[in-house]
């Protein structure tokens, strides 16, 4: 995941409606009257759009609008509208005259990461390798101090995923767009947490591609961490890279290195220090807990997908040991 800067579009307000000043990628003085800035919604927000678009779908008695909304921090309106729209469509492929709370689920993970794949052929060997990855993933984030709750963990292919761990982000971080240092670590070594499993179960000359998605996350964080957050200990409290020019219809602001040679240096082996205290606390978490993570596994392997009531009933019968914080 990269980016913590809060999740905002970007409204134009034109001061014409000539389509070449439109299609421009650059804000130039005097093109735009006004750049408004409209955030996301917030819970209340998000509740207040279900309403609305909840009131032509018949929904049964066990659909609560209410944890739906508080379930889907960062989603648009675009997002909840297509939310409810999947929902109906899957009612109605089973015949149901309402739509109720398994469909609403189902839709959400259908928003956030694409439809299942169960008609998929899976060896066995691959089922307990995704298994493993995801139990290390949603292992790892269980245990570390405050961060996300599990939410669910599922080996079914979705999107273009073998299998995914889905977090419950805090209302508070999504809406103000602030994270803290130990939170971005505890992000590294989640996502780590993956690849860590495979190593500890198969050895390192068995490690997959698996987690490419993952790496490249914790590569993101850590570089944003010391050139853009100011988290960086030898650096010190400054933002690295000029941006040049502005956003424009989710066009991507550039920038230019303004930092000299020995800073890139020093950049590169401080990113390479976080990924690794990242990545020693992973490989802790996981070998303290290899019996949590053996016995998560095989309850994927057997139900193919686990909830957060699952994953609370594993940790609270087993002597499980906690991350320290850094």
């Amino acid at each position: 995941m990269d980016g913590f800067e809060g999740n905002s579009g970007i409204i134009i307000v034109a001061a014409t409606n000539r389509p070449d000043v439109l299609d421009s990628a650059l804000m130039r003085p005097g093109r735009f009257d006004r750049q408004v800035t409209v955030d996301r919604p917030d819970y209340a927000g998000r509740l207040q759009i279900l309403n609305v678009h909840a009131k032509d779908k018949t929904l049964s008695k066990d659909v609560d609008l209410d944890k739906v909304a508080r379930r889907t921090p960062g989603f648009t309106g675009a997002d909840l509208a297509n939310l409810l729209n999947e929902a109906a469509i899957l009612a109605a492929r089973k015949d149901l005259d309402k739509v109720s709370n398994d469909e609403v689920g189902d839709a959400i993970e259908r928003v956030m990461a694409g439809p299942e794949k169960k008609d998929r052929v899976i060896s066995d060997k691959k089922k307990e390798l995704v298994a493993y990855h995801e139990a290390g993933h949603a292992l790892v984030g269980a245990l570390m101090p405050d961060y996300d709750p599990v939410a669910k963990v599922s080996i079914i292919p979705r999107g273009q995923a073998g299998g995914l761990t889905f977090f419950t982000p805090s209302e508070e971080r999504m809406e103000s767009g602030l994270y803290s240092r130990s939170y971005l670590q505890n992000q590294m070594a989640v996502a780590l947490g993956g690849r860590v499993a495979e190593e500890i179960v198969y050895g390192e000359e068995e490690v997959t591609t698996g987690a490419s998605n993952d790496l490249q996350q914790v590569a993101n964080v850590a570089r944003q961490m010391i050139t853009k957050f100011g988290m960086s200990d030898k650096i010190g409290p400054v933002a690295l890279g000029q941006s040049q020019g502005g956003m424009f219809l989710g066009r991507d602001m550039s920038s230019t290195r303004d930092f000299s040679e020995d800073t890139a240096a020093t950049i590169d082996v401080e990113v390479s220090e976080l990924v690794d205290v990242a990545y020693k606390r992973a490989t802790k978490v996981l070998s303290d807990n290899r019996i949590v993570l053996d016995e998560m596994a095989q309850m994927l392997i057997e139900r193919e997908t686990i909830d957060t009531e699952d994953i609370q009933d594993l940790l609270n019968r087993s002597e499980v040991k906690v991350a320290n914080y850094i």
